[in-house]
């Protein structure tokens, strides 16, 4: 996932650049045509004529667009999507729950006589004991 990440970020920086430079030269071929002109509502205006209010106008407008898209569109799927998604799972476990208390419950004696015959089915015989010898007093037992 890591990897992942890292591949994702450096392919936004790649694409984040190549639109900076993509703006920048379209800027430039705009600016090389005085005879260009944009058109709003019917009414011309040259890319020459356009004033310092307009250009703040624009980044404003530009700045708005990238706030609802970088903040606003997000939340509201995050908030519109998976926090509906996020409840509906935590009742269904809430539910499981629920249903497998109750049957523990209900079902303790019997589980308690499975585990008591299952303990008793496998409880191993204990081993025979080997015949107690008695040592001289002073022996030592050799290693063996």
């Amino acid at each position: 996932m890591k990897s992942f990440l890292k591949w994702s970020m450096a392919l936004s920086l790649i694409l984040a650049v190549a639109a900076a430079i993509g703006g920048v030269l379209l800027w430039q071929e705009i600016s090389g045509h005085p005879e260009v002109s944009i058109s709003i509502n019917g009414e011309d205006i040259p890319v020459h004529a356009l004033s310092a209010a307009h250009w703040g106008s624009l980044l404003f407008a530009a700045g708005i667009t990238l706030f609802v898209l970088a903040v606003v569109l997000p939340l509201t799927l995050l908030l519109g999507v998976a926090l509906p998604l996020m409840i509906v799972a935590g009742v269904i476990a809430l539910v499981l729950a629920v249903v497998a208390g109750v049957g523990a419950l209900v079902g303790s004696p019997l589980i308690l006589l499975v585990l008591l015959l299952w303990w008793l089915m496998r409880r191993k015989p204990p081993a025979a004991a080997a015949p107690y010898k008695p040592q001289a007093p002073g022996a030592t037992t050799a290693p063996h």
